[in-house]
């Protein structure tokens, strides 16, 4: 998941330009070392996942690693909270994916999680899914929590000038102003919004044209419900 804002939005910081102009885009960055965070922080994630459980009540936390170089292999990985008196295992599953354990102890001895992996090869992010649903779909309540556990970890990363904008905002999950780019598992030629007898594609500017396989859904938008799915058209073929 990346979060882009429009330029044209970020006033503070000196970039002005009409509304009705096509938006630039500049990536949010989170902290010098955005992939892996204090055991506390991600904490934060696992508080604001109970805080907005009512987005995906059939859903659980758990965390996806996603390698950033082509051949990476997760199988071998170890996951552990290290602390000056904290060692705890953190168990990898065939999916890459982990789910993080509260430990009171270890968040006052201020641990770390640490990967057995060079800095830079992994990052982590929050992975739910509502058991059920149709293969080649995602569920927007459950990108939206997905949204939720992420912002909760990373906001106190990203700049003043990006803050002083965003929080008055509600965060980047219940505004327009931002996007929130997900990953599908294959690539895509598009995506379709359905709820009940309503249909309607995602724009061009909220696919990903040169990976083809990212798309930043409509978190901000109430009148798609939770259950709303998002369905994808598989590209036939990627230059």
């Amino acid at each position: 998941m990346r979060i882009v804002l429009p330029l044209l939005l970020l006033l503070i910081s000196g970039c002005a330009a009409a509304e009705e102009e096509a938006p630039q885009q500049v990536t949010v960055a989170g902290s010098k070392d955005p992939d892996w965070k204090p055991y506390r922080k991600m904490l934060d994630g696992l508080d604001a996942f109970d805080k907005y459980h009512a987005l995906a009540p059939a859903g659980e936390l758990r965390f996806v690693l996603r390698p950033q170089q082509p051949k990476l292999n997760a199988a071998d990985l170890t996951l552990r909270i290290v602390g000056d008196s904290t060692n705890i295992d953190v168990p990898i599953a065939a999916n890459a994916t982990f789910s993080l354990p509260r430990d009171e102890a270890a968040a006052k001895d201020d641990a770390d999680l640490r990967l057995s992996s060079k800095k830079g090869l992994y990052r982590w992010r929050p992975d739910i899914h509502t058991p059920g649903l149709p293969a080649g779909t995602r569920r927007l309540g459950d990108l939206r929590l997905e949204c939720e556990v992420r912002w909760a970890v990373d906001k106190f990363d990203a700049s003043f000038i990006k803050l002083a904008y965003l929080v008055p905002l509600g965060g980047v999950c219940h505004t327009s102003k931002s996007r929130v780019f997900y990953l599908t598992d294959f690539p895509i030629d598009g995506a379709t919004l359905i709820s009940g007898t309503r249909r309607e594609k995602l724009s061009a500017e909220r696919l990903d044209a040169q990976s083809h396989m990212r798309y930043a859904p409509p978190l901000y938008d109430q009148s798609w419900p939770d259950d709303t799915l998002i369905e994808f058209a598989r590209a036939t073929e990627v230059n």
